[in-house]
């Protein structure tokens, strides 16, 4: 029985894009045929000599087993001449565009070659810009016609895609057409098979999809060797699947070897290790949506086992003996691993808590997840507690919190929560590192600040010169330390002290100014006046008069 597929697969061998174009070379004269073949820069305007021959008989022969793109011929040859070999072409070969090279300029050759759809005509002796002209015109209408039939075979097999990703969701399709694409002339029951890859979460984006594209094209021609009815495809979820429709004689445990050998297929094609689950079979094709589900969650118990490879009827799933719900990480322990920066503790503890769904049947696998994204939510919070943001940890590994849906076994997910927990670790060593030092710091700009705030040189730039560093992270410790930026301080200092020397009558107001670096005594009376509600004169008075004292110590207070 051959392979049948649900629908036509005329178009399974898609042109690849940008690629050399064969060129055939057929010549009596060895001379003037190395010439052609070595002396021109055929690779730059896009073509490779995929032979040379000497008449017509010897070109047929060669193309009978690797067609070119292009036959440049002579015309009079020993054997078969260019005329008899552009008649065959023309018949046999109705895609090869053949160039005519000829030094006999006579009318009944160029009938003849019109006549045989023959694209080119040139006249010995031929320079080589007549060449270009001529190859690089042939390039370009090849790109364009490949160009037209790879959006035409994209259209066709979007098409085709659509409609089985309508059977796998249960709508959107004409149930008359389903069941004669289906069902043809046989009968039989229709279930779903599904190939889940180990992939690597490191694995970006684009690069999953054509290794998955690639393994899904090698398993449909699997399948036809197989000789197995339906059709697989990379479905809306970008997940390999296959509908299949066994015949009624057919049973379904038979499949197990075939997807057995499928799997090894897809092994050999990508490197990677792949599982399958098998869906139960029913008569009625409007199940498929059910069936998809159920081979899905076959596939995705790989998580749950250590075996490298897995395959899987839904027949056999029985639910798990124990209410895995209940399970969960013992966080706070794990948390007092993070911050200790007790690494082997955070991993016996994740393996503690992983190895209770090793080797067994869960029909809720994604509860991992969930259960795992708790832990880093849980930890996001504590984190905060020591100045460690969870998202910056993430940022700097280059992974977000949705990456564990990527892991694809307990193995992988366990060693992504224990590489960002212990990151956070380490990044909790750091931070409290940088506080100490940040302390110390402070401690010194706070020093020089409060003997210097009086001097004129008092400035950012002045403190930063004598702590060796620079004046945005002066800044920011003030911000940190002192909850003021670093003007605010001076200012605050140099008001404080104004207020105690105001006191003493002998002194006057543009003596204290200048004693406290302000070099205009108009703009120290504003600051003190927006900052107490009074101007300095005020302020003496009641100090000095001792009316209201109180009121004058709550001012400078």
């Amino acid at each position: 029985m051959e392979g049948r597929p649900l629908s036509s697969r005329k178009y399974a061998k898609r042109w690849r894009g940008n690629r050399m174009y064969k060129l055939l070379i057929v010549e009596d004269e060895k001379a003037i045929a190395s010439g052609i073949a070595n002396s021109l820069p055929w690779k730059e305007w896009g073509f490779e000599i995929s032979g040379v021959c000497a008449n017509g008989a010897e070109a047929l022969e060669e193309i009978a087993g690797n067609v070119p793109d292009i036959v440049l011929s002579d015309i009079r040859m020993p054997k078969m001449d260019g005329l008899e070999l552009m008649k065959r072409l023309s018949r046999e070969y109705p895609r090869i565009r053949m160039v005519i090279l000829s030094g006999y300029n006579d009318f009944e050759y160029l009938q003849t070659a019109i006549k045989n759809r023959v694209c080119e005509y040139l006249l010995k002796p031929t320079d080589i810009d007549e060449f270009e002209n001529v190859f690089c015109r042939l390039k370009k209408q090849l790109d364009e016609e490949r160009q037209h039939e790879r959006s035409f075979e994209e259209g066709e097999l979007l098409k085709e895609q659509q409609k089985f990703n309508a059977l796998l969701k249960g709508y959107g399709y004409d149930e008359e057409e389903m069941e004669q694409e289906l069902y043809g002339d046989d009968e039989g029951r229709f279930g779903v098979m599904y190939f889940r890859m180990d992939i690597s979460g490191q694995m970006d984006k684009q690069r999953t999809y054509e290794l998955k594209t690639k393994v899904a094209k090698a398993l449909e021609e699997a399948r036809c060797e197989e000789e197995l009815f339906g059709k697989i495809f990379l479905n809306y979820e970008d997940h390999i699947t296959g509908i299949l429709m066994l015949p009624e004689d057919q049973q379904e445990d038979t499949l197990r070897e075939c997807a057995r050998r499928m799997a090894d297929r897809a092994q050999k094609h990508s490197g990677i290790s792949v599982s399958v689950g098998i869906s139960s079979f029913y008569l009625n094709y409007q199940m498929l949506p059910q069936c998809y589900q159920q081979a899905k969650c076959c596939a995705s118990q790989k998580i749950f086992h250590e075996t490298p490879r897995m395959i899987m009827y839904y027949k056999e799933m029985q639910e798990a003996d124990f209410d895995y719900y209940t399970i969960e990480f013992n966080a706070e322990r794990i948390m007092d691993a993070v911050l200790s920066r007790n690494r082997d503790r955070i991993l016996e503890e994740l393996d503690s808590t992983f190895s209770v769904f090793r080797n067994r049947v869960i029909r809720d696998y994604d509860y991992i997840n969930r259960m795992s994204l708790e832990l880093l939510f849980h930890a996001s919070r504590r984190l905060l507690q020591s100045s460690v943001q969870m998202e910056r940890v993430m940022q700097k590994l280059g992974c977000t919190y949705s990456d564990i849906y990527l892991r694809d076994s307990l193995e992988d997910k366990r060693d992504f929560l224990y590489r960002i927990l212990s990151e956070a670790s380490e990044e909790c060593r750091r931070m409290k590192g940088e506080t100490k030092k940040r302390s110390s710091l402070a401690a010194a700009i706070r020093e020089i600040v409060d003997q210097e705030y009086s001097s004129n040189k008092i400035s950012l730039e002045y403190v930063a010169g004598k702590v060796h560093k620079n004046t945005a992270y002066i800044s920011k410790i003030f911000k940190n330390e002192f909850e003021c930026n670093f003007s605010e301080y001076v200012t605050r200092k140099r008001l404080e002290k104004s207020c105690e020397l105001l006191r003493d009558p002998a002194l006057k107001i543009y003596e204290i100014s200048e004693a406290l670096g302000w070099a205009d005594v108009s703009n120290y009376i504003k600051v003190f006046k927006k900052k107490y509600g009074m101007s300095p004169n005020e302020y003496r008075s009641l100090a000095v008069e001792g009316k209201g004292r109180t009121e004058a110590e709550k001012v400078s207070r």
